[in-house]
């Protein structure tokens, strides 16, 4: 198992299990199993959502709430890495910013009930708003740590010039900066056409370029791309969804796939190793890899990514960078 080391002192698997869909779309018992599975397969970073499961009318994550269930059963508290996210506007108004101390604070206050823990080592901040000054949101992000309730903190779908200018008033001020950065990114590009959602932050050169000059780690979301490679190398187009083909169906993505398989030949490894390894294996910033599984096979299969450390050189073409 590759691991990344997160503010000097978390270390987290290069594979974070996800838990989008923990019971909601995947039964309690279920989700258990999976995180049984990732763990016992040496994985230690789980990575949930304060808005994961909720439902209309609640404040309550029942991603959140399955995790919690799997460490009180399980114990060992200590040697897994919970990764949440804290701050999204409300469910039917993405346009409402939630990025106040007193919103952040009941967020993580529910977040640790919901998880049965004291602390949680990572909180993500799951959205941004441009209007809201980084001064005032770093300074309540080390207020939760000296309370002891989180570790460290990252940020979910920020730039790099929201980062760079949150972390240069950190450092002037003396306080803890952001650690670690959540963006969507794969080695499959999406559609410049498509754009469901426009609160989303996608993996681009500039962004790439300040990863590459800051060294901030990047846990990669989506970074499968829905099973587009694999789908594809199972039944062409006519194996993928609607969705799939106008988010990732282009001639800049087949011609990736094409490298992809030939990168499979060269090292023996399966495709879905290849999808992830091109990014676990970058060498211009620690890059980790969230994974949303549903079943056992799934788990199996995305942590075979787990100790392979491909030749970055041969995957710029891959990734375009």
């Amino acid at each position: 198992m590759i691991f990344k080391t997160i503010n000097n002192d978390i270390k987290t698997a290069s594979i974070v299990l996800g838990t989008d869909i923990f019971g909601t779309g995947l039964p309690e018992n279920d989700a258990i199993e999976l995180i049984d599975q990732y763990v016992e397969m040496g994985g230690n970073t789980i990575d949930t959502a304060r808005v994961y499961g909720t439902m209309t009318g609640s404040y309550m994550s029942k991603s959140e709430e399955t995790v919690g269930a799997w460490l009180k059963s399980r114990g060992g508290r200590d040697n897994i890495v919970i990764s949440t996210k804290c701050a999204h506007p409300p469910i039917g108004n993405m346009a409402q910013s939630r990025l106040s101390l007193a919103e952040i604070e009941q967020d993580i206050d529910e977040s640790l009930i919901s998880l049965q823990t004291d602390y949680i080592d990572i909180e993500w901040l799951h959205r941004d708003d441009l209007n809201v000054p980084v001064e005032g949101i770093i300074d309540a992000l080390n207020g939760m740590v000296k309370k002891g309730k989180i570790r460290c903190f990252g940020t979910s779908n920020w730039t790099g010039a929201r980062i760079a200018a949150a972390n240069e008033y950190a450092e002037k001020s003396g306080q803890q900066g952001f650690s670690a950065s959540q963006i969507k990114w794969s080695a499959a590009a999406s559609s410049p056409m498509y754009d469901d959602d426009p609160t989303l932050v996608e993996m681009s050169m500039n962004e790439y370029m300040y990863y590459s000059k800051s060294k901030t780690p990047v846990f990669a979301y989506a970074s499968q791309a829905k099973g587009f490679f694999y789908k594809y190398h199972q039944g062409g187009v006519e194996a993928l969804s609607p969705k799939a083909k106008e988010r990732y169906m282009s001639a800049r993505n087949i011609e990736i796939y094409k490298q992809l398989i030939m990168l499979c030949d060269r090292h023996n490894i399966s495709l879905e190793s290849a999808v992830l390894a091109a990014l676990t294996s970058n060498t211009d910033f620690d890059t980790l890899c969230i994974v949303g599984c549903r079943t056992l096979d799934q788990v199996i299969s995305s942590m075979s990514a787990a100790d392979i450390a491909l030749d970055y050189d041969e995957l710029r073409g891959i990734l375009g960078y």
